[in-house]
């Protein structure tokens, strides 16, 4: 166990894995992509690299989400 930042709770030591991204958190950050204008200076293919590292994101947090819950029902 680690220590968590929550008090109160204790934080599981848990590899790091990738999330999975759907079509849809990669359409969610396309749109996030197209509405920052400093980035409408990007490249199409920068600015996909950027909509994946987002999508990866919403995906990852989505995931975390998921695991906590999950860790709340197994207590």
């Amino acid at each position: 166990m680690v220590a968590s930042p929550v008090p109160g709770r204790e934080a599981v030591d848990m590899p790091i894995k990738r999330p999975i991204v759907t079509e849809i958190d990669l359409l969610r950050a396309r749109q996030i992509v197209c509405s920052l204008t400093p980035l409408k200076r990007l490249s199409d293919d920068d600015a996909e690299i950027v909509a994946r590292a987002i999508a990866e994101g919403i995906a990852g947090g989505r995931k975390q989400g998921l695991d906590l819950a999950k860790a709340e029902l197994e207590a």
